[in-house]
């Protein structure tokens, strides 16, 4: 028997498509939509490291907006994690025209620009999501600066590590229109998202005692990555032992199974 079958769990928790729409999370979205429905330029979304920015960010590229303001709205979704010069560029412009990236950055380049242009005669906004922005080289921020020096009908949202906004570039970051923050959950977002993980697999009983709640936020500190962590390896060691529920001494041991840099 699998370990979420053993709690009377529908699949196996944290692998499906599914997405938790906590009160931070809403806060978030609800920021980015405002930047995309009033066709802004650019906004950041920064948080630490494990928050869920990148889920976030692929949920809205999937959920996009409905507006009557906006009828036509295109998304597109990059990482600048090992990007160099042109490669965003070229990656645009061969997702704008549908096809394979352009090679040429010149060529990438003058395709984007003649998209645009015909974007703003038919109304349609474009929506780029750029994730990873404190890893990205000098060479490829100058791309993402040139498209923003533009008076394109596009709004950027650029994800960044809090602790590593000092490495984007001022040229960027001055540009912001909107900083959203998605900071870590307290105790109650944390139980509400077990809650939820519990309710969603089909299980209406808790899986986790309210002292195993409490354990999981000190060691997770409210970072949505170490729950998951956490969480997981917790169901799969209470199914072993054929535990009744998940409490805070089966925290615990397993908290000794992740690198200390996620378990504290």
């Amino acid at each position: 028997m699998t370990y979420w079958r053993y709690w009377q769990l529908s699949g196996a928790p944290f692998s499906g498509s599914s997405f938790y729409r906590g009160a931070t999370i809403d806060e978030a979205l609800a920021r980015i939509e405002f930047l995309v429905s009033n066709r802004r330029s650019i906004g950041s979304l920064v948080g630490a490291s494990g928050v869920g920015k990148s889920r976030l960010l692929q949920y809205f590229a999937a959920n996009p907006p409905i507006s009557t303001d906006i009828p036509s709205l295109q998304m597109f979704r990059a990482s600048m994690l090992g990007m160099s010069a042109g490669e965003l560029l070229s990656d645009l412009a061969g997702r704008l025209a549908g096809r394979r990236c352009e090679q040429d950055a010149a060529s990438a380049w003058s395709l984007i620009c003649d998209y645009f242009q015909a974007a703003r005669r038919e109304g349609t906004q474009a929506v780029l999501l750029v994730d990873d922005c404190e890893s990205a080289t000098t060479a490829a921020e100058a791309d993402l600066t040139r498209l923003l020096s533009m008076t394109f009908p596009l709004t950027v949202i650029f994800a960044v590590e809090s602790r590593m906004i000092s490495a984007v570039s001022r040229a960027i970051v001055d540009r912001c229109e909107l900083q959203i923050e998605l900071p870590a959950w307290d105790i109650m977002q944390s139980a509400e998202f077990l809650a939820w993980m519990s309710i969603s697999l089909g299980r209406n009983t808790p899986v986790f005692t309210d002292l195993a709640v409490e354990r999981i936020q000190e060691l997770s500190q409210g970072v949505a990555r170490r729950i998951v962590q956490l969480t997981d390896l917790a169901l799969v060691a209470g199914a072993v032992a054929q535990a009744d529920c998940i409490d805070a001494d089966c925290i615990e041991q397993v908290a000794f199974e992740l690198p200390k840099s996620t378990a504290a």
